[in-house]
């Protein structure tokens, strides 16, 4: 088996549709298995792959099992919420079977509308964590950290090596998982490749951005069904990737600012969010007025719900 593609899947029947047909309109060369892991939904995904897919391989909640039973000499982790371009696939398995020193590879990524998606970043530090999930973003503090952990100015038209690609499409040599071992399964929905590519890194393996492949990626059509749980679920993964690789003391320190800066950025949305509803009234702007009253919901979720959970979490 030349090729094992795995998708895990929730709640996006239609999406992991076109994804699933446009992997068999466009299939690599060799012998490829594709395998879908369901996440319990609700929206007879499994049901469809079933009947309208019968040669794809699928597990309904048992989100471990698609990685145990690949059998690929390349392992292609891959979104549901993805369209496969012509020869995308054959370009990535052909790229790790011409250089045998890389070990994992991704495609340029566009988005629906054609635009290019930055898929090629660094990997996270304190700093540009701070900047990102705190309130020192709206004060720019760090802020040139963040863009360097965001590789803002990287060079998306050539090859290159990266510290981490997103985890949307990547291509990983499965020598190289059974060395340094697969996916952290502590880690959920997110982080979890960028820890793999963290550990890719450590081995001294080469991780590298191949622009000749193309895929769409929808983004968060998952994700966007839940955002506050999405949120909780991004925090506790960044704060379980970067106690894993920084060690608990560094953390403790690094937590004493972080956690009262995320609760400081809810309660500034919270507030702000309130001031431009007043504002959408006095200007008769409906659109603001639905922007503003789901971000004082979402703050105020955040705030009534997760604040102690955030605290006190180790």
């Amino acid at each position: 088996m030349r090729l094992s593609i795995v998708i895990v899947a929730w709640n996006v029947r239609r999406q992991l549709a076109d994804c699933l047909e446009s992997i068999g309109r466009y299939p690599p060369g060799g012998k490829f298995e594709v395998i879908v892991v369901d996440n319990a939904s609700t929206d007879g995904t499994v049901e469809a792959v079933r009947r309208d897919f019968p040669w794809v391989t699928i597990f309904a909640n048992e989100q471990n099992r698609g990685f145990a039973v690949a059998q690929g000499e390349y392992l292609l982790l891959l979104n549901p919420d993805t369209i496969v371009h012509p020869h995308a696939l054959e370009t990535l398995c052909r790229f790790l079977q011409d250089h045998p020193d890389v070990d994992a590879c991704g495609p340029r990524l566009l988005n629906k509308d054609g635009t290019l998606q930055p898929s090629a970043h660094g990997l996270p530090t304190f700093r540009a964590s701070l900047h990102r999930h705190t309130i020192f973003r709206y004060f720019l503090v760090f802020r040139r950290q963040h863009r360097q952990w965001r590789m803002s100015s990287f060079p998306y038209d050539r090859q290159m090596d990266v510290d981490q690609l997103m985890g949307a499409a990547l291509l990983l040599r499965r020598t190289a998982l059974d060395q340094i071992g697969r996916l952290d399964e502590r880690f959920f929905m997110y982080y979890e490749e960028v820890d793999l590519c963290h550990r890719l890194k450590q081995a001294g393996r080469r991780t590298v951005f191949v622009p000749e492949a193309t895929i769409t990626h929808l983004m968060g059509e998952s994700s966007r069904q839940v955002p506050v749980a999405t949120q909780i679920m991004m925090l506790d993964s960044l704060l379980r990737y970067l106690r894993k690789h920084r060690g608990r003391v560094a953390m403790s320190l690094f937590n004493c600012v972080f956690k009262p800066g995320v609760i400081a950025q809810w309660l500034w949305d919270f507030v702000t969010g309130v001031f431009q509803y007043l504002a959408s009234w006095l200007i008769f702007d409906p659109a603001r007025r639905r922007k503003s009253t789901a971000k004082v919901r979402k703050s105020a979720v955040l705030l009534g719900k997760h604040s102690w959970w955030l605290l006190f979490k180790a």
